[in-house]
């Protein structure tokens, strides 16, 4: 890593290439240096654009260097197209979630467009669709144009909802409900809400410390988020904050039998408040990764850190009785929702997968 640092130093320093220093907008970047002679592709500037935002790599420039606040984007985004529509940089820190809904059972992609026409002067930081896909619209380092209510949305994030029902209560699907809890949570946590509050009283505006949840509603002549939603948001704030409460607080519990003769219990592995039995077995994990049996031997606790913390993303078999690759493979409905998110799958079948007797080998 030291070498590179020092190779692009270097690299900088030849007259050609003097016009990069400094330049941190990337496609700025990718036009100096290609008009400096380094690549000789036509499509060089767009095709590398369209992987930095495929994979919204500019999150990486924003975790270091952004601001004093340090704003990240949600690793959960599934689709980004940035809106022209935001204020950047806001100018507060992000300590409220505005929940709003599309009114209307639009696509992520379908809202994205609408976002992207200066005209409609209007934008969201994320968008969630119907099939429970998330989208980025304006990073979580600017200001989107949502809530009727700049100093709001200064300090809020905010999310478009897709509506698979119509007025007056525009009812959310279940799969978009439960990507909103997740994103909720995730926003939470990376912002350092240690916890959500909802009183649903518009007087507690901006005194975050007794309600940190907020309504388009409150600030123009709207019925956003729609009854369904508005109704949720005391549930919303309950999951929310079950997720944040348990993040920290990851158990490893076993339960054995008394010294009376009866039954051994089962072992439960909790991890976010969930218990991952069904799909880790701490000796078929250590029987069966040559590399988990140096590293921890057979100490279940270690075994267990490892599969929720590394194994669940790297996709490894913890069980002989689910195979996470093959449930992704059979089920059409859980990749449109989960799309690469393997530990979405592992906890999709411990929470429903086993009621609806899903396949799973």
């Amino acid at each position: 890593m030291e070498n590179g640092v020092l190779g692009y130093f270097d690299f900088i320093n030849i007259p050609n290439y003097s016009d990069l220093k400094g330049v941190t907008d990337p496609k700025t970047y990718l036009k100096n240096i290609k008009k400096d002679g380094y690549a000789t592709s036509l499509q060089y500037v767009e095709n590398l654009m369209n992987v930095i935002s495929k994979y919204n790599l500019t999150t990486y420039d924003n975790k270091g260097s952004d601001l004093t606040m340090g704003h990240s984007n949600s690793p959960l985004i599934k689709y980004t197209k940035i809106s022209p529509n935001r204020t950047s940089p806001r100018n507060h820190n992000i300590d409220t979630i505005t929940i709003h809904c599309m009114a209307g059972n639009l696509s992520v992609e379908s809202c994205g467009n609408l976002f992207a026409q200066p005209g409609r002067q209007a934008s969201s930081n994320y968008g969630i669709g119907s099939d429970g896909r998330i989208a980025l619209y304006v990073e979580e380092k600017d200001r989107s144009w949502c809530s009727s209510n700049p100093t709001n949305d200064h300090r809020a994030v905010t999310i478009e909802v897709a509506n698979d029902g119509g007025a007056p209560d525009w009812h959310v699907s279940d799969r978009a409900m439960t990507s909103l809890i997740e994103l909720v949570a995730d926003i939470c946590k990376r912002n350092h809400i240690k916890e959500l509050k909802w009183r649903a009283d518009k007087s507690l505006v901006g005194q975050v410390d007794k309600q940190n949840m907020t309504v388009h509603r409150w600030f123009a002549n709207k019925s956003c988020p729609g009854d369904y939603l508005y109704k949720k948001h005391g549930d919303i704030a309950k999951q929310v904050n079950q997720k944040l409460s348990g993040a920290d607080r990851t158990a490893v519990q076993s339960t054995s039998a008394s010294s009376a003769p009866q039954k051994q219990s089962k072992p439960t592995y909790l991890y976010q408040n969930v218990d991952y039995s069904p799909v880790f077995d701490p000796a078929f994990y250590h029987d069966t990764h040559r590399d988990l049996q140096q590293a921890f031997g057979n100490n279940t606790a270690k075994l267990f850190q490892h599969f929720y913390t590394y194994g669940m993303k790297e996709g490894r078999i913890a069980n002989a009785h689910f195979n996470v690759r093959n449930y992704q493979s059979y089920h059409a409905d859980l990749r449109n929702a989960f799309g690469d998110n393997l530990p979405l799958y592992y906890r999709h079948y411990v929470l429903y997968g086993i009621k609806e007797n899903r396949k799973c080998l």
